[in-house]
């Protein structure tokens, strides 16, 4: 029997198995999810610094003490998730999904109505309490919509397509959101507007949940060729997790994640105050600055996802460092609105290819546990990654406050002083340069190459058996 090329294997897999439309259904409780991020991780901390007048530093702290929270409670509740067993009559992933998504849109909804009357203290302690709501409410959602979305959709290639498509989505819907807060927070824009806007936009994303949602099924034989891990008490839980964590594929994927993923994924806030206080421009500028990147990423992303499948997701990921380098360096010395668009078109470019590629990734780690262990964990891994993500943006959103704090920053002046504007290129800029250089380091030590990836893909696709088809059956 002849041998079948890598280049024939992938054509084979490209037809895939899921119809166009399911990969639609696949993809669209990811976009949903999007909008009380971009609001809490990109617009929340100019929105109190700048309306409600809190010291940058204290959101710095506060961000601090969630990741903190994140370290508690994601591992858990995602051991618990693998553990949940399939309800005939609820269902499992699906239900989660169902119930957290109200609880993340009413905590998004309360975080708006701090007042500039109360003490700084007042405000820490509300604002801590509410993102800690929604950091638990979210955690369980994506966890359950990752598991769901793994298991659905078992081949490298489909796993790509459906990650184009939630890119394509989510931007749309990223772009609207993020519209917003460039109209209204930057060159003294309609901010009194600002809450009586997201409380639309929190309206409109309840729909999005619904839509998203409501015709998505779960099915019991979804969940039969997956053996959860058997964890009889927290004791076992550590184990795997120990395990986990200090596996070689597992680690090095960790140490890019957080330092030059999170370095790159955490733009847009420190584009805010530089398209304001940097490049002084005004609101159509900001906002053009923020949706031109955007329109040529999409345009360019169906290729970069041709060449994930062709040439493997590290060495594209690899790649993707060159154009975020570029433009993270131009900050530091460009000054007109212009030239910024430039410069975050290459850090958008960049930020997305690698986050299409990372989807891969992010699957193979469960898939190759899985190979090794016979156990699938994907709660566990998801509440884990889960934990990182929002510790990333933690640990950014802290660099970045304390930076512009020390620098001089003050958000209730017209003017910012000189100091108080290099500040901003230097936690716009400079920093995410730094976290890059570091953070390319360990991903050439990641041990999922092109080979080992059509393995693995193989090797799920086959475990999970007949595939559930449209209707379940």
């Amino acid at each position: 029997m002849g041998s079948t090329s890598p280049e024939g294997t992938d054509k084979q897999r490209s037809k895939g198995l899921l119809s166009f439309s399911r990969k639609i259904a696949l993809a669209l409780p990811g976009p949903a999810s999007v909008i009380g991020p971009i609001i809490i991780h990109n617009t929340l901390m100019k929105f109190y610094t700048d309306i409600i007048g809190l010291d940058a530093k204290f959101y710095g702290w506060i961000y601090l003490l969630y990741s903190i929270w994140n370290a508690i409670n994601d591992p858990l509740l995602g051991a618990y998730i693998d553990k949940k067993p399939f309800n005939k009559k609820r269902g499992k992933y699906v239900y989660l999904m169902k119930v957290t998504a109200p609880t993340m849109l009413v905590s998004i909804f309360f975080m708006l109505l701090s007042s500039p009357s109360w003490n700084d203290w007042v405000i820490f302690w509300v604002l801590l309490g509410e993102l800690f709501i929604f950091d638990t409410a979210y955690t369980v959602y994506s966890v359950a919509y990752q598991s769901y979305f793994l298991l659905a959709a078992p081949d490298k290639e489909e796993r790509v397509d459906v990650e184009v498509i939630r890119t394509y989505i989510g931007n749309v819907l990223g772009a609207i959101t993020t519209i917003i807060p460039t109209l209204l927070l930057v060159g003294g824009g309609k901010r009194a507007y600002i809450i009586p806007v997201f409380s639309v936009v929190i309206l409109v994303n309840a729909v999005m949940y619904f839509v998203a949602l409501h015709g998505l099924k779960d099915y019991a034989k979804l969940y039969e060729t997956a053996t959860p891990p058997e964890h009889k008490n927290v004791s076992d839980i550590w184990k795997d997790v120990k395990r986990i964590v200090f596996s070689r594929p597992f680690i090095t994927y960790l140490l890019f994640y957080i330092i030059a993923r999170g370095a790159i994924g955490y733009y847009f806030t420190p584009f805010l105050y530089f398209m304001d206080h940097v490049v002084k421009a005004d609101g159509v500028m900001a906002t053009l600055a923020d949706v031109i990147p955007g329109l040529i990423m999409l345009a360019l992303l169906p290729f970069a996802g041709k060449l994930i499948k062709k040439y493997g997701s590290k060495f594209i990921t690899l790649l993707s460092f060159i154009p975020a380098v570029l433009g993270f360096v131009s900050l530091l010395f460009i000054t007109e609105g212009w030239q910024a668009i430039i410069s975050y078109t290459f850090i958008v470019f960049a930020l997305n290819v690698i986050q299409t590629a990372g989807v891969v990734l992010n699957g193979e780690l469960i898939d190759y546990d899985e190979m090794q262990s016979g156990t699938r964990k994907t709660g566990l891994y998801g509440g884990l990654f889960a934990l990182l993500t929002t510790s990333l943006t933690a640990l950014q959103a802290t660099i970045f406050s304390n930076i512009i704090s020390r620098y001089g920053y003050d958000g209730l002046a017209e003017v910012q002083s000189e100091s108080a504007v290099w500040g901003i290129r230097v936690g716009a800029g400079l920093v995410p340069i730094i976290m890059c250089i570091i953070g390319f380091i360990p991903m050439l030590f990641f041990p999922i190459g092109r080979k080992l990836e059509r393995e693995i893909s193989d090797f799920n696709v086959k475990a999970r058996g007949n595939e559930v088809s449209e209707d379940g059956r």
